[in-house]
């Protein structure tokens, strides 16, 4: 079972316990995961889950992405890994079965298929014919988990049919403590999803420092002002369903993801500064032509070698997506914080919304 950490793998796995399945726990430790209030995530998993295994392969895996600055040849670079690391488990343990906490939106943005489209009656060459007619039209961004094939008996997802909010409905009846249910989601391809050109060492020591600040600094915000770090708003959104900094070598000359009629594109943002009007700066980042998001100045320094893009969204599903309306005094605080940092030129908060905007940057 590939256990990322995230809630699906969660839900997942604890659905397997619970049903009395014999399964093995897999973390796999690439070196580009997120630190969580100075913790590695592999420490978090391994207190919640003691009985996973963890799989360091952080010596061969970082020299091949390093470098590498191309949006989805960085997803491929992740699902080649993740496919020949889980090869070898199988084979070593003699595993029947691959599970995953694949979820709807994923296959939904890999396939361009919903799941209402997908008949039990269908034959597997059906189903795959259906996909691929489809994926042209409806692609968004390709997944490490998913197309692969196994030499498994089969490779099963159990939360497949759901979305990000019924997952967390799932661990709640499960008995999950609340920290755990409701953690912010992460991407596939971790880190380098949130490193804008080619990822360095130096860029991904930079950015595990600038997302532990932004996302433990506002989880402390909400815990202070809901008693929790993540609240269900009026509109039933999670909120905030991510928070997290990105990595800009130079923001303004940068090309990042948007989604225009239901396509991933790649365009330069719109750099905004003055006066601070949240509402405004969303309606105007909605309908934006010509940039691919809107980045409102925080403030910066004439020093430093990277920019940071403070994204703080909101989502019932992944589908679509609002921005979080943290106040400014927040937002000052994190630039405070985030220019005491030595590598810091420019602090910038995203208000672009999904869509046109994708959730994260590549």
């Amino acid at each position: 079972m590939a256990l990322s950490g995230g809630i699906d793998s969660s839900a997942a796995y604890l659905l397997l316990k619970k049903a009395g399945v014999d399964v093995l726990p897999v973390f796999i430790d690439h070196g580009l995961m997120r630190i969580i209030q100075g913790k590695e995530e592999w420490e978090h998993i391994k207190e919640m889950f003691p009985d996973v295994m963890i799989v360091d392969i952080r010596d061969e895996f970082l020299p091949q992405i390093f470098g590498e600055g191309d949006a989805e040849a960085k997803r491929k670079l992740f699902k080649k890994a993740y496919s020949s690391t889980f090869d070898a488990i199988i084979r070593a343990e003699k595993c029947e079965i691959l599970v995953d906490g694949t979820i709807l939106p994923d296959l939904e943005e890999s396939f361009g298929v919903g799941m209402d489209q997908i008949k039990e009656t269908m034959s597997f060459e059906e189903e795959t014919a259906l996909r691929e007619a489809q994926k042209g039209k409806g692609f968004v961004k390709s997944q490490h988990n998913v197309e692969i094939t196994y030499d498994v008996e089969a490779t099963v997802q159990p939360v497949a049919p759901l979305t990000k909010n019924q997952v967390r409905n799932v661990l709640e009846y499960l008995g999950m403590p609340h920290h755990w249910v409701y953690r912010k989601a992460f991407p596939g391809p971790a880190l380098a999803a949130r490193i804008i050109g080619p990822v360095t060492a130096e860029k991904l020591t930079f950015q595990k420092k600038i997302h532990d600040l932004v996302e433990s600094t506002v989880d402390k915000y909400y815990l202070r002002k809901h008693g929790k770090a993540m609240i269900i708003n009026e509109k039933g959104e999670q909120e905030p369903f991510q928070i997290f900094a990105a990595t800009f070598e130079d923001a303004e000359k940068s090309e990042v993801t948007g989604l225009r009629d239901g396509l991933r594109t790649y365009d330069s943002p719109k750099i905004v500064s003055g006066d601070w009007d949240f509402d405004k700066l969303v309606t105007e980042a909605r309908e934006i032509e010509g940039f691919n998001r809107v980045f409102y100045l925080l403030g910066g320094q004439e020093t430093g070698t990277f920019d940071a893009v403070i994204r703080s969204i909101n989502s019932i599903d992944a589908r679509t997506a609002t921005i979080t309306k943290l106040p400014i005094e927040l937002l000052n605080d994190l630039k405070d914080k985030l220019l005491a940092i030595p590598e810091v030129r420019n602090v910038y908060f995203d208000v672009t919304e999904k869509p046109p905007a994708t959730i994260e940057y590549v």
